[in-house]
């Protein structure tokens, strides 16, 4: 079963390899520009190639990509498409394909950006009572961010996990000041505190806090960096985002990595991209902790969601990433 066509739909963003039979590897979230970035620099690699040359794939996917000083995100859509065909010329619900580990998985809801203070009180309460195990606030200033901390906790309770996520933007003294606000309420991690990728500065960061600082936005594309940070402690646990980081075989790396050390990878997902592919990583692997839920139903445009339930991400067991569309009949023109 060999590679024969790349075919991009810019309606929903769409990316499929086609075999010339029923089975194809599929990613969404790719942008126009971003999709003649992959045809130009990995058509000429994939074409011909064997569905069952995966790593080799990667491989060169990845190297071509840095030569032509593409983001990680181009090989890291290519790679997700591999690895959905690969589990759909199987048969396999990709999370098998992999290896499995688990077909639930635990969740906590993922902040809206920038709300009120009100607003997150009442977004936190909502979450808890609808059983998700945690809340991640997301808001800007740090002054904010601390009163919020010191609000949450009171009104959610104690037994309901409470997380911040800095999106890069903190100085050292914000980041220190927040993190002990953290640790102040018994918060259980701090994501991604410091700006620019600063590795140096989250460890002097999660050597002066006992809140666990998660990061991976520094990693860029490179395995060894986040290696690297996890054997110097410059952080405590690493955050691999598809297709951000890179593919699932890029995030898939750093977690074995992390696992052989006694650490955890965090696994996300990117919104453009829809949260199917890090949904099935996080359930064949055992080192990562939760699924980030922005809703009780989510996917990327054009999709049909996965669903949580109860506090729950239930993996859907249809062979690959289980992706369906919500009007497939626009692919009829393009069947090869």
């Amino acid at each position: 079963m060999n590679i024969t066509a790349i075919i991009h739909h810019p309606e929903c963003g769409l990316l499929r390899l086609c075999t010339g039979g029923a089975e194809e590897g599929w990613t969404c979230g790719v942008s126009d520009d971003l999709a003649r970035e992959i045809l130009g620099a990995y058509e000429p690699l994939l074409l011909g190639e064997a569905v069952w040359e995966r790593e080799r794939l990667w491989r060169q996917c990845r190297d071509a990509g840095r030569d032509a000083g593409l983001p990680p995100a181009s090989w890291g859509h290519v790679d997700v498409a591999l690895w959905d065909l690969f589990a759909r010329a199987q048969r396999l619900p990709l999370f098998r394909a992999i290896g499995g580990f688990r077909n639930r998985i635990p969740a906590y809801r993922r902040g809206t950006v920038d709300l009120t203070l009100a607003a997150v009180l009442r977004e936190a309460t909502v979450a808890r009572d609808a059983g998700y195990l945690g809340y991640s606030l997301r808001m800007g200033a740090a002054e904010d961010v601390i009163a919020a901390l010191l609000a949450l906790r009171p009104t959610v309770g104690d037994d309901f996990r409470l997380m911040y996520d800095g999106a890069g933007e903190l100085e050292p003294e914000q980041a220190l000041a927040v993190g002990r606000a953290l640790e102040d309420i018994d918060g259980h991690w701090f994501a991604e505190p410091l700006r620019n990728g600063d590795v140096t500065g989250l460890q002097k960061l999660a050597d002066a806090l006992d809140v666990p600082v998660v990061a991976g936005a520094f990693i860029e594309g490179s395995i060894v960096a986040g290696t690297q940070a996890l054997t110097t402690r410059a952080v405590d646990r690493l955050r691999a985002t598809i297709p951000t980081t890179g593919g699932i075989t890029d995030a898939l790396k750093l977690a074995r990595g992390a696992e052989s050390l006694g650490m955890n990878c965090e696994i996300d997902w990117d919104r453009s991209a829809g949260p199917h592919a890090a949904a099935h990583l996080l359930g064949a692997i055992r080192n990562a902790e939760l699924y980030a839920a922005e809703g009780t139903s989510e996917a990327a445009m054009g999709f049909a969601p996965l669903h949580v339930s109860e506090g729950e991400l239930l993996l859907p067991p249809e062979p690959g990433l289980g992706l369906c569309l919500n009007d497939p009949s626009f692919l009829d023109e393009y069947r090869t």
